[in-house]
């Protein structure tokens, strides 16, 4: 754990909050979900345990705190590279590559998703942050589509390109990739063409061999 960050001034909640996200996300990194305890969170944010219960009620709640961040930071460095797009493949690519590097520490640990829908889970607070990160990646996501050339309904489009985006980084960071003899580039670019063709915005005879 870094602890050579300085330390935040007493009162500073914003930043004593990103501090508490930031120790979360070290241990996420170094040992995945079951090494997210709040006591090691305290050391690393260097503050006490009974503050960070003040932010984060449960372990669970934290871990989605983490999640919506990175998420954030996902797409803050995505929308550029979806504006620059040319095409509807250049766009599954980019939103592809991006999801894939964060996967091993959020999408395989656990289903952050998967709580929203359960009474009572979460904080108020810390559902709406992953509610509002969720719906900014998905936004930006939409707009390139649109540029990309698709005048469909968004929401059964966006449903499938996600579930194409999950299911390539879920296969590729696990075991299974062992079963195939396909890359990831090859794989992606597949889906991008398939995708598009079934959406409208890609030449049939594109990727023909």
């Amino acid at each position: 754990m870094n602890r050579s960050r300085p330390a935040t001034q007493w009162g500073d909640r914003d930043q004593r909050r990103i501090d508490i996200l930031r120790a979360g996300e070290e241990l996420l990194r170094s040992g995945g979900y079951a090494a997210l305890r709040m006591r090691d969170v305290a050391d690393g944010a260097g503050i006490s345990l009974g503050t960070v219960y003040t932010y984060f009620a449960t372990k669970e709640n934290l871990f989605i705190g983490v999640f919506a961040e990175h998420v954030l930071r996902m797409t803050e460095r995505l929308r550029p590279r979806l504006e620059e797009a040319s095409d509807f493949v250049e766009v599954f690519t980019a939103a592809a590559n991006e999801y894939r590097d964060g996967y091993p520490v959020f999408g395989r640990q656990f289903d952050a998703l998967a709580l929203v829908e359960t009474a009572d889970a979460l904080q108020p607070a810390v559902e709406q942050g992953l509610r509002d990160a969720t719906a900014g990646l998905i936004g930006a996501l939409g707009e390139a589509l649109v540029r990309a050339g698709y005048e469909g309904d968004l929401r059964p489009a966006m449903a499938v390109l996600w579930s194409e985006v999950t299911g390539l980084a879920n296969h590729y960071t696990t075991e299974r990739r062992e079963f195939l003899d396909v890359s990831w580039d090859e794989a992606v670019a597949f889906a991008a063409r398939t995708l598009g063709r079934g959406l409208g915005i890609v030449d049939p005879a594109e990727g023909r061999t």
